[in-house]
């Protein structure tokens, strides 16, 4: 606890390692129901140090006992998950339907929470029709296979047999899913096809950009040079028109002017020079328009080319997110494939245990009827040796000699060879029928039979039926001997197991609310002398503090002691009402707030229950809620007359 660190494994919270199998959904809520929501948040270590370690931790964040329980396993229970029985035909098991890669938290799931002999069905007449056996004769109910427990779709309801009676629980509390679905190997493989399409399609983006910025730039080009050749076109029509205006003018004239026109002569032959420049330039803009329109349409070519690129590259997005969901599904339906096989194979090693039992007992009913045989010869043979003794002195008693009727002993019996049989049965059946006759005739002769043979084939009869019932009774009685034997085991076995779980949480609660006054204990139960040992730690950084004689504590160091014990013990009793009268008599000021304190909030956090603390002393520092109410009784009225105190009654 002083170095902090951890000695061994820890696990926890338990949620946290658990995953739905992908294709098991429907189920999720009801496995979250049978393992318990209070087991998710356990955390799970393996000795006492790292125990005392995770209380500390507990205790200096803040939390209490039951905000993050904690679960002591055996170290053995780290290396390896236990190897549990495939669900029966039909029906799911929390097994089945939790993925737990960690062997720490399953075998914990195993162990504390049976989620191995709990099953999950989709109704609780389907569950029934494949699970719940009843016996015609006794009317007692039995569950096939390990199954203990059936929960049903869709609200939780399960159901159980307890003493051959089958027990119906109904749940009112609403399900809630907190577990997720297994997708990580689905989504780790989306991922990486994920990342190759984005890089595709960023370099396919920057192509993009280029030719966009390639056809800009062609763009501004051409509007220059259509400016340009705008321009010219517009000063070649206004020259056109000025020089029809001038030849109408010449040709419509009635008198032929007498001023000079040299000078409008140049400015015509000026004018047509210039037009005869711009045609030029036209004839230049319009070849070097021409020369550029291959690069735009080679430009625009390239355009459309990489919208359908993006557009397949986009239809292939889509296929490869199809592809994902169809990989996706038919993992589900591999794994689907894998848990059928895997439940097979697990169906396969039971069949081969329970043939293996199967051989065991024929090997045993072999040697035991090896046994009687040998026996019976060995009776045979004394008698045998009785009959010649007999015949050879003609006096019964003198062959009656010492240790004739004893039990063989093991070497008699080991010299009794086994010898083949030369007829078979229905040779033997005759041979019997045989001996029979002769047996009949020679009681005939000697007159030991009936006078009347109907009479005596009555008689034989009625014996016979009477040996015949009570055969049928007797391997009845054995039966049933035998089935309560088992049962007595199963149940001491069980008994036993419980008696360890309540003992194991009863030391960790007594530790954990001595922990609360910096103190620390054990109580060791003794269950072959019936008697419980308290061990006690004044000062739990301090082993010299520790002491096994509570005698030796202090009065109010005893009754916390006590208290602490009372309070870990209650825990297991499961009773609704506990009533603890005057427990802090013997305290001193600090511990007795501590004790009430301790047990107010206890006690609000068990809303199943109600406790009731009488006290004498003043309460008046606790604020009362809802959930906590202080009734206080009158000071008792003295009688002047009587001298005693009068009835009294509660403060509401």
């Amino acid at each position: 606890m002083r170095d902090r660190k951890f000695k061994g494994p820890v696990a926890g919270p338990v949620g946290m390692y658990l995953k739905i199998v992908n294709g098991k959904e429907t189920y999720a809520k009801i496995a979250e129901f049978a393992i318990g929501n209070g087991n998710l948040d356990r955390f799970i270590v393996t000795n006492h140090s790292d125990l005392e370690l995770m209380n500390k931790l507990r205790k200096d964040a803040g939390c209490g006992y039951r905000d993050c329980p904690l679960y002591k396993i055996s170290p053995r229970a780290t290396k390896e998950k236990y190897n549990t029985h495939a669900p029966p035909d039909g029906v799911e098991t929390v097994t089945s339907v939790v993925s737990v890669e960690n062997a720490m938290v399953f075998n914990f799931l195993v162990d504390s929470c049976k989620i191995d002999e709990s099953a999950l069905a989709d109704s609780k007449e389907s569950s029934e029709d494949k699970l719940l056996n009843r016996d015609s004769g006794s009317g007692k109910y039995s569950i096939r296979g390990k199954v203990k427990k059936v929960f049903c779709l869709p609200n939780g309801d399960f159901w159980q047999v307890n003493k051959g009676l089958l027990n119906i629980v109904s749940n009112d509390r609403p399900l809630r899913q907190t577990i997720g679905v297994d997708r990580s190997a689905a989504i780790e493989s989306a991922k990486h096809e994920m990342k190759a399409i984005q890089k595709e399609l960023e370099r396919n983006n920057r192509e993009v950009k280029a030719l966009g910025e390639q056809l800009q730039n062609a763009k501004k080009e051409w509007n220059v040079r259509n400016k340009q050749y705008g321009a010219l076109t517009s000063n070649i029509s206004k020259m056109e028109t000025l020089l029809d205006e001038l030849k109408e003018q010449a040709e419509t004239s009635e008198q032929v002017p007498t001023i000079d026109t040299t000078e409008f002569e140049n400015d015509i032959a000026v004018a047509e020079e210039e037009v005869d420049d711009i045609k030029r330039k036209e004839s230049t803009i319009s070849q070097e328009i021409e020369s550029l329109q291959p690069e735009v349409d080679e430009l625009k070519k390239k355009l459309d080319e990489t919208a359908t690129r993006n557009e397949k590259i986009l239809d292939d997005l889509d296929k490869v997110e199809a592809k994902l969901e169809d990989i996706v599904r038919g993992q589900n339906r591999r794994q689907e494939v894998v848990d059928k096989c895997r439940a097979k194979v697990q169906e396969r090693e039971y069949a081969l245990i329970q043939q293996e039992e199967v051989v065991k007992e024929s090997k045993e009913l072999v040697a035991k009827t090896l046994d009687t045989a040998r026996r019976v010869q060995f009776k045979t043979n004394r008698l045998e040796a009785k009959q010649s003794a007999k015949h050879a002195t003609g006096d019964v008693t003198a062959v009656i000699t010492a240790g004739m009727d004893d039990e063989p002993s093991e070497q008699d019996l080991e010299s009794i060879e086994i010898v083949e049989p030369e007829y078979n049965s229905k040779q033997c059946e005759a041979r019997i029928l045989s001996r029979e006759k002769k047996i009949e005739n020679e009681k005939k002769r000697r007159n030991l039979s009936e006078a009347d043979p109907v009479v005596a084939r009555d008689k034989y009869l009625r014996a016979k039926k009477d040996l015949d019932s009570k055969m049928e009774q007797i391997d009845a009685i054995e039966k049933n001997v035998n089935m309560l034997m088992n049962d007595v085991k199963q149940r001491k076995r069980r008994w036993v197991d419980f008696r360890s779980h309540i003992a194991q949480m009863t030391n960790i609660s007594f530790d954990e609310f001595l922990q609360k006054k910096n103190s620390a204990g054990q109580v060791e139960f003794d269950h072959d002398s019936k008697q419980l040992n308290l061990i006690v730690q004044k000062d739990n950084t301090d082993e010299s503090t520790q002491t096994n004689d509570v005698k030796a504590l202090s009065g109010g160091e005893r009754s916390f002691t006590t208290l602490s014990l009372l309070l870990a013990i209650g825990e297991s009793l499961e009773t609704p009402f506990r009533v603890m009268d005057e427990f802090d008599v013997f305290l001193d000021p600090v511990a007795r707030k501590l004790a009430l304190e301790t047990l107010i909030k206890i006690s609000k956090e068990m809303e199943h229950r109600q406790f009731i603390f009488i006290t004498p002393q003043d309460l008046s520092n606790i604020k009362t809620d809802p959930k906590l109410r202080i009734f206080k009784l009158k000071p008792p009225v003295r009688s002047d007359k009587v001298g005693g105190p009068q009835q009294q009654t509660l403060d509401f």
